[in-house]
């Protein structure tokens, strides 16, 4: 198994990080572990450095971050991201965040970065993972605008059926997570989605599907099981595929 997109780099896992990695690397093949801030990013860094071969790393910057940062930590962030740009597998997780109201100017922050970061992307043909929190379709008609970026991964997809399908359509990858468990819109989306599309993940430590702990890699078996109800696929072919993918367009 494949986790594609989780975050041990977070203060969640400083009590159990290293014990928690060993008991994973028993069942998977990789670990990709996301940066969201210059902080976080570098975390993931050394993690991948001290887990070297099992887990994997992408640096970005979370939109949030993106809209509210100033101008000095835009630049220090991309900045790190380009000085990296070799020790990493994607850029990601960044994008679009409206799930909140937020401010006109802050929102033209997120756009603004958005478009600085899929130009790095582009110019040193790096994947990205994606952040598009109810912003899934115009974050797909951005990303279209940049065809040298070369492959695109919707990161915990929560969007609508017919994005999906579009996003499929411009060959791009979306990613179920542990949430698919209990949402209707998800298994829409599972069984809109084609296994060669598809990616697992947890986003860990978010999305626990036990109330009041941590996520971690681990459950992505249920994410699995989910997938394989749903579309009526085994889970050894759910497995088997959606590592293939994450090999893919990580590079691994």
């Amino acid at each position: 198994m494949i986790d594609s997109h989780c975050h041990l780099n977070f203060a969640d896992f400083d009590e159990n990080r290293d014990e928690l990695i060993e008991e994973t690397k028993k069942e998977f093949k990789y670990v990709v572990d996301s940066g969201a801030s210059i902080e976080s990013n570098e975390k993931s860094l050394l993690l991948k450095e001290k887990y070297d071969g099992f887990l994997k790393t992408t640096m970005g910057y979370h939109p949030v971050y993106a809209g509210r940062d100033d101008e000095e930590t835009c630049e220090k962030t991309i900045q790190q991201i380009i000085e990296n740009i070799d020790n990493i597998e994607a850029i990601g997780e960044i994008g679009l965040d409206y799930s909140e109201s937020r401010p006109e100017d802050e929102l033209k922050r997120q756009h603004e970065r958005f478009h600085k970061l899929l130009e790095v992307a582009s110019e040193y043909d790096k994947a990205i993972v994606l952040h598009v929190r109810e912003a899934e379709h115009r974050a797909l008609d951005i990303v279209n605008e940049y065809p040298n970026i070369p492959d695109v991964i919707f990161h915990c997809f929560s969007g609508g059926k017919q994005t999906a399908i579009d996003a499929v359509d411009c060959g791009y990858y979306i990613s179920f997570a542990t949430n698919a468990l209990f949402s209707k819109k998800h298994k829409k989306n599972i069984k809109a989605v084609p296994l060669e599309n598809m990616l697992t993940e947890t986003d860990s430590p978010y999305l626990s599907p036990v109330q009041g702990e941590a996520n971690q890699p681990l459950n992505i078996r249920k994410t699995i099981e989910r997938i394989e109800r749903t579309k009526k696929i085994s889970f050894e072919e759910i497995e088997k595929e959606t590592e293939k993918n994450a090999i893919k367009v990580y590079n691994l």
